[in-house]
C-alpha cells in the first residue's frame, strides 16, 4: 500500500486548466502591433539559452510604459515567434504545505528556498513539472521534467519532487496564476528577458485577484548580473530598480489580504512591494 508521504503530491492537470479559465477565457492581443518592430527566434533557438542556473532581476512597470520600453528594445533583442504568434498563455499552478512554508521561507528572507509548480503552455498543450531553488548566492537554479497535461506519471512527479527537494513532504494545491508572456534574446549576448502581461491569480479557497492592464513584469535572466543590458540600462535611465518580486507570493498575499479573509498569511516584509504596486496601479 502506497503511503501519502510515498506519494506526497497529487497532480491533477485537467483540475487545474478548469480553474484557470475562470481567470482568463484567452489571450488579449491588444498590445501585439509593437511586437512587430522586433526579428523573430524560433524555440529551438531560444532553448540554446535556457539559463537554468542563472541570475535573475525582476522589475515590477506601469502599464503605461510598455509601448515605448518594447520600441527601444527592437533594436537588440530578437522575439520568440511560433505559429505567427508572439505572446504566450502560460498557466501555472504552485504547490505548497499547509503551513505555506515556501512561501514562508521567501518572506523571510531564507535563501536555499524552493518554488515547486506545475506550467502549462496553452497554445501548444505541453507541460512541465517545475522545481526551482534559490542558493545562498542568490543564483536560481531551475529543474523540471516534462509531464502530460492529461494523464500525468504519478509515480515520476513524485520521484522528481522527492529527489530535487532532498526530503518527503505533503504538497497541496495552493495557488493559481495565469498570464501572457513575450519572451526575447539579446543578439549580442547570453541574456533572456520575460516580459509577463494580464496577471491574475486565483487560490485553492477560490479567491481571485488581478493586476491586469495595471502593471507587467520585466525579468532578465543572465548568467551574471555584472553582464552588460540594454534593458537594464534603459529602466535604470528612468528610475526603475529591482525588486524581490515572486508570482506566487505576490498571488497568495493578494488572495488572502481582503478584510473578509479569515486566514492571512504573514506579510510585513511584502509591504514595500504592495505599496509599490498600489502606486502603480494608481498611475494607471
Amino acid at each position: 500500500m502506497i503511503t501519502q508521504l510515498e506519494r506526497p503530491l497529487l497532480l491533477q492537470p485537467k483540475q487545474y486548466e478548469a480553474a484557470h479559465l475562470k481567470l482568463i477565457a484567452e489571450t488579449q492581443d491588444n498590445k501585439t502591433d509593437v511586437l512587430n518592430r522586433f526579428p523573430p527566434h524560433s524555440l529551438a533557438q531560444q532553448n540554446s539559452a535556457a539559463l537554468m542556473n542563472r541570475m535573475d532581476s525582476k522589475y515590477l512597470l506601469p502599464i503605461s510604459l510598455f509601448n515605448s520600453l518594447m520600441i527601444s528594445l527592437a533594436h537588440d533583442y530578437s522575439i520568440l515567434t511560433s505559429q505567427d504568434r508572439r505572446i504566450f498563455n502560460y498557466q501555472t499552478t504552485y504547490f505548497d504545505d499547509k503551513n505555506k512554508q515556501f512561501y514562508l521561507d521567501h518572506h523571510n528572507g531564507k535563501l536555499n528556498r524552493y518554488k515547486i509548480r506545475f506550467r502549462r503552455y496553452v497554445e501548444t498543450d505541453r507541460g512541465f513539472m517545475e522545481v526551482k531553488f534559490k542558493n545562498n548566492k542568490k543564483r536560481t537554479i531551475k529543474q523540471r521534467i516534462p509531464m502530460d497535461c492529461t494523464l500525468p506519471n504519478q509515480a515520476r512527479v513524485n520521484d522528481f519532487v522527492k529527489q530535487t527537494l532532498g526530503y518527503t513532504t505533503k504538497l497541496e494545491t495552493s495557488l493559481f496564476v495565469n498570464y501572457h508572456r513575450i519572451t526575447l534574446l539579446n543578439m549580442g549576448n547570453l541574456e533572456r528577458i520575460t516580459i509577463d502581461l494580464n496577471l491574475s491569480f486565483r487560490n485553492a479557497l477560490d479567491q481571485t485577484q488581478s493586476i491586469q492592464d495595471k502593471v507587467f513584469i520585466v525579468e532578465i535572466k543572465q548568467e551574471s548580473t555584472q553582464q552588460p543590458s540594454v534593458c537594464r540600462q534603459l529602466l535604470k535611465k528612468q528610475g526603475f530598480h529591482d525588486i524581490n518580486f515572486s508570482k506566487y507570493c505576490m498571488g497568495t498575499l493578494l488572495t488572502t489580504s481582503s478584510p473578509a479573509t479569515a486566514h492571512k498569511v504573514k506579510s510585513n516584509r511584502f509591504k514595500p512591494i504592495l505599496r509599490q504596486l498600489n502606486k502603480l496601479n494608481a498611475l494607471h
